[in-house]
């Protein structure tokens, strides 16, 4: 079997998926931004953070300190988050187009542990099917709306898919796994209830004008 020093000339010269870290400390990270920002009004958040949720170690910057860009790879997205997000930019293509862009991005579709509980291809198409009737569903006219995005150990609240869209697009360059779902804004207050007493920890950043923006 050949091994790695079989070969000290080839040796991998970028980190694999999953490897992003702080250049400073060299601890994990991750495409979230703090729990805590103590600049909160006078910077913008980061993007990233420490594993624990504090910023990455700081750095000079042009105006002073600042914290750290993460380093290395972002995790690789599962076969689901890939056919979902991919459905997203592209909600004519066919099983036979999502799997043709699969295989084309290296996920084994025969052996890809999403896919073990049936033939890919009929996998693939009952998301597509799921995905559909989601975004088919609508609420009365004389409802607003409310749009939240789920990544990592925050929710994100927007009360308009445009802004909610932009978002997300950014969420899908950083291939930062995320889940959105649509409620009825009468109801957003009991969703929220719910949420925070399933998890406490998880940081409601509520961004619609009317209520206090931050964490709730």
């Amino acid at each position: 079997m050949t091994t790695p020093h079989d070969h000290p000339d080839h040796e991998p010269t970028t980190p694999g998926p999953g490897s992003l870290r702080c250049p400073e400390c060299e601890q994990p990270a991750r495409l979230v931004p703090p729990r805590d920002w103590p600049l909160n009004g006078f910077a913008a958040r980061p993007g990233a953070s420490h594993t624990d949720g504090t910023p990455l170690c700081p750095v000079p910057g042009p105006n002073g300190s600042q914290p750290a860009d993460p380093v290395g790879v972002p995790p690789r997205l599962t076969l689901w988050q890939a056919v979902r997000q991919t459905w997203l930019a592209h909600p004519d293509w066919t099983v036979t187009d999502h799997l043709a862009w699969l295989d084309g991005e290296g996920y084994d579709t025969d052996t890809d542990t999403d896919t073990s509980d049936g033939d890919p291809a009929d996998l693939i198409g009952r998301w597509l099917d799921a995905l559909r009737c989601a975004a088919s569903l609508s609420w009365p006219p004389d409802h607003g709306r409310v749009y939240a995005i789920f990544g990592a150990d925050i929710l994100i609240v927007f009360d308009d898919a445009h802004s909610a869209g932009d978002v997300l697009t950014m969420l899908r360059v950083a291939q930062v796994p995320y889940e959105v779902h649509v409620f009825n804004a009468a109801g957003w207050d009991e969703v929220a209830r719910l949420v925070r007493a399933v998890n406490p920890d998880l940081v409601i950043r509520d961004s619609r004008p009317g209520p206090v923006s931050g964490q709730s």
